[in-house]
């Protein structure tokens, strides 16, 4: 078995299993979440490099998004002043690929829509939002690391 199909059952496997995990263990975290930070994780390139991308990527969009819904909140205003917050959201993201270990812009956006999609406002939706995200992002290091094994034990 070549390590690139090991590394698609192994991530086909630890998906199962923290499905079935989070559903039948009443987790309280997203079961979709951590599949968006799995793709992040790949998206960066994998290994400890994509590992350390990936995980403060997304991280940093919960984060934005909190500071964001809390700009909104204390401001108040119209639609058109929510319009104009949630771009200068965008604009620092984008901003913030100029400091290295959040440099990977990708993540950060879909760190940012997945605590939209999961409606983080206070803090400990955001916890429970980075942490499902640093599931996907360790099952995505995991699976490489399995298939890693495997493929250099029948080497």
């Amino acid at each position: 078995m070549n390590a690139s199909t090991a590394r698609a059952l192994f991530v086909g496997l630890l998906v199962a299993v923290w499905v079935y995990v989070s559903e039948v263990a009443r987790v309280r975290l997203s079961p979709w979440a951590p599949l968006v930070a799995l793709g992040c994780y790949f998206a960066a390139g994998g290994g400890l490099s994509g590992l350390q991308k990936a995980l403060f990527g997304t991280i940093s969009g919960v984060a934005w998004v909190l500071v964001t819904e809390a700009v909104l909140l204390a401001i108040g205003g119209t639609r058109i002043v929510a319009a104009l917050i949630w771009g200068a959201m965008a604009c620092a993201i984008m901003f913030q690929s100029r400091v290295p270990f959040l440099s990977f812009t990708a993540g950060a956006f879909a760190g940012a829509g997945v605590a939209l999609g999961l409606s983080v406002n206070t803090v400990n939706e955001g916890i429970r939002a980075a942490i499902a995200l640093a599931v996907g992002v360790l099952l995505g290091f995991a699976a490489e690391r399995l298939a890693g094994a495997v493929a250099a034990r029948r080497a």
